[in-house]
């Protein structure tokens, strides 16, 4: 007997077993597809407050060119022009210049690009509004932003500080299928031996209490029913006859 319980018990565990299984594979893909979620919103959160960040910089940048501008007055745009070159080894500074209200360029981090004419998407968004633009565009073949800024004498715009800086390059990017997958697998390793515990202990506890229960059964109808002699005759049959 006992041998036999031996051999059933683990088979009691099976169910358990491929329960949990169920249960954690389950889980681990809900984790896995909520980890990838959360992955791709941080890293486009991140990626657009670098953008934010290098907007504001830059825009920053030309605004204090637009007042030094300003202060200076008459047509010298020297001082004006060692600044650009300066700023010029700014990594991500693509050009900077100073176009006045006629197109031409009068300073510029690239010197040769002085007294040329200079006219595009920007330049014209900004002539239509008088005020402050920031657009997307192309610079030197590289995705970029490029700032307008007006610089004004006697209350009217006369110039525009025009500035291209390159978009930053994505700062962060989401984890790969093999380190989500890393990850998963510790949240749900422990969860899978823990629910396989508890389902083995708790069907182990069911399956004494269901054999415990079969066996009383069992040993009451043996006690109620009819008592047999050697002879093969029951006690009823014996009075019976007598």
């Amino acid at each position: 007997m006992a041998d036999a319980s031996a051999f059933r018990l683990p088979r009691t565990w099976l169910p358990a077993l491929l329960i949990s299984i169920i249960i954690s594979t389950l889980c681990a893909a809900a984790l896995y597809v909520l980890l990838a979620q959360h992955d791709r919103s941080l890293v486009a959160q991140r990626n657009a407050s670098a953008v934010m960040a290098a907007e504001y910089s830059a825009r920053a940048t030309a605004r204090t060119l637009a007042w030094f501008s300003e202060s200076m007055g008459g047509e010298n745009f020297g001082s004006i022009q060692q600044t650009l070159e300066q700023h010029a080894q700014q990594a991500n500074l693509l050009a900077a210049a100073v176009i006045m209200d006629n197109n031409v360029v009068v300073a510029s981090s690239n010197p040769a690009a002085i007294g040329t004419t200079l006219q595009d998407a920007a330049s014209l968004a900004a002539r239509r509004t008088q005020s402050g633009v920031i657009t997307p565009g192309i610079e030197q073949g590289r995705a970029a932003f490029i700032v307008m800024e007006p610089f004004r004498r006697d209350n009217r715009v006369v110039g525009w500080i025009r500035l291209a800086v390159a978009t930053p390059p994505e700062a962060a990017a989401p984890r790969s299928d093999d380190d989500l997958g890393r990850d998963v697998a510790l949240v749900i390793a422990p969860l899978l031996l823990l629910t396989a515990t508890i389902l083995m202990l708790t069907m182990r506890g069911l399956m004494s209490r269901v054999r415990t229960l079969l066996a009383g059964i069992v040993l009451e109808a043996r006690e109620q029913g009819p008592h047999t002699i050697p002879g093969g005759l029951d006690t009823t049959e014996r009075g019976e006859m007598a």
